[in-house]
């Protein structure tokens, strides 16, 4: 029996060594053994390589402003594994989780001796789902990695939601854009309607594909629905009967996009039957915020985080400060996992400022001096890195600090400790 934060602390370390483990057998075991869950909880589901947090955050915010308690699983879960999980942005609180942890731990102990131990992701989803499942009108759900065997695919969705595609955790989804696409479509279920953003043809084709086997209607950005913008916080949404005139709180034009993609979710409960009104849901996107995502820390000095995690976020990432931060000098502080395209991310970064820094943090993933060129400054403590970048720092500059959201979180609040 676990009996506090720090035993549990110690029980998910030493499933974190199980790594990621193929196949949804043990999740399926363990959802059986409790009676299935995910069979009595509304949930919308949400898939894609970026925009996932962002759609839940403005479909969560429109859903509570029109009085229904959501429930909401975010990946990944920062700074802490309670962070995951919430209702109505409150976090679940370690005394919850543990109780949850010991009424499943006869049946994890039962599986270890069997040789089928479950891993850390795999409990957290089935903690998820039965601290939701009395809780909540709804759940908004968001995939941790792929889609297809992921351990959020066992939720029994009113609709999904496929944000975008592109090369990411290519170790586990494959190395084309088809082979992602195809895990990304995995959440697509029989006759439910899937709201695909704007992907590359390729990828459509494959998710099309998919949701023709499934006799699944799809709602399609730019067929179905489409935004006109207006400036760079105003759009106007439209499908063939309805406008509507919205403002954005967060940056950039992804987010118009994100944000469309939530309206059409909202615009299909409503005609299912949902009591979700016109003001709610100008209201639920005009208020969404999501932590590390272009999101200002400090104004003396000026510091932006953002969690551009991957080569097609730190594209967007680019594009957004070349609007928002006009001409202003920009400094960059830099870390991502060792997986990922650093140079080309670097690469793309460089077209914002040369005035880069790359440091490191503690993450088994996390890069290392010898996947940095040599051509660009690296300082291996983030501490260190982050006081040298300020030092350099001028009156006019915009410091942003972006890669990994786990290493922006950990920079993010070493700043909030300086000041």
């Amino acid at each position: 029996m676990i009996t506090s934060k720090q035993g549990l602390d110690d029980f998910f370390a030493t499933r974190r060594k199980l790594g990621i483990k193929p196949g949804l057998g043990r999740l399926d075991y363990l959802l059986e053994k409790v009676n299935h869950p995910e069979k009595s909880l509304p949930t919308i589901h949400i898939a894609g390589t970026n925009g996932k947090g962002s759609t839940l955050t403005y479909l969560k915010e429109t859903l509570m402003a029109s009085g229904y308690t959501v429930g909401t699983f975010q990946s990944p879960g920062l700074p802490t594994i309670f962070d995951h999980i919430a209702i109505n942005n409150k976090i679940i609180t370690p005394v919850e989780f543990i109780q949850i942890i010991n009424q499943l731990m006869p049946i994890i102990e039962q599986m270890d001796d069997c040789d089928q131990a479950p891993s850390e992701y795999e409990i957290l989803m089935v903690v998820t789902l039965l601290y939701l499942k009395e809780q909540v009108d709804i759940a908004v759900i968001e995939t941790c990695m792929g889609g297809r065997e992921d351990v959020t695919n066992r939720v029994e969705p009113l609709l999904s939601i496929i944000t975008t595609v592109a090369f990411d955790h290519t170790a586990f989804l494959g190395d084309t854009i088809e082979a992602i696409a195809s895990h990304k479509a995995g959440i697509i279920k029989d006759n439910t309607p899937v709201i695909v953003g704007d992907l590359e043809a390729d990828a459509f084709q494959v998710v099309n594909k998919e949701a023709e086997l499934k006799k699944a209607p799809v709602y399609l950005y730019n067929k179905d629905f489409w935004i006109d913008e207006e400036g760079i916080d105003t759009f106007r949404w439209h499908n063939d009967e309805t406008t509507y005139r919205v403002n954005v709180t967060m940056k950039g034009r992804h987010q118009m996009v994100n944000a469309s993609l939530a309206i059409q979710a909202l615009q299909l409960l409503r005609a299912n039957g949902w009591n979700i009104s016109r003001s709610a849901i100008l209201q639920g996107i005009a208020q969404a915020k999501l932590a590390n995502r272009m999101e200002w820390i400090s104004e003396n000095p000026k510091i932006i985080v953002d969690g551009a995690h991957n080569l097609q976020s730190i594209r967007k990432l680019v594009e957004t400060i070349k609007v928002e931060a006009d001409n202003s000098n920009i400094q960059i502080l830099f870390s991502a996992f060792r997986d990922k395209d650093i140079h080309p991310m670097l690469n793309e970064l460089s077209h914002l400022s040369n005035r880069i820094t790359i440091t490191t943090f503690d993450h088994p993933r996390a890069l290392d001096k010898t996947d940095v060129p040599m051509s660009v400054l690296y300082i291996e403590h983030t501490e260190q890195a982050l006081q040298q970048v300020l030092v350099n720092n001028h009156s006019e500059d915009i410091l942003v600090i972006t890669g990994s959201l786990h290493f922006v979180d950990y920079a993010k609040r070493l700043v909030k400790n300086i000041e």
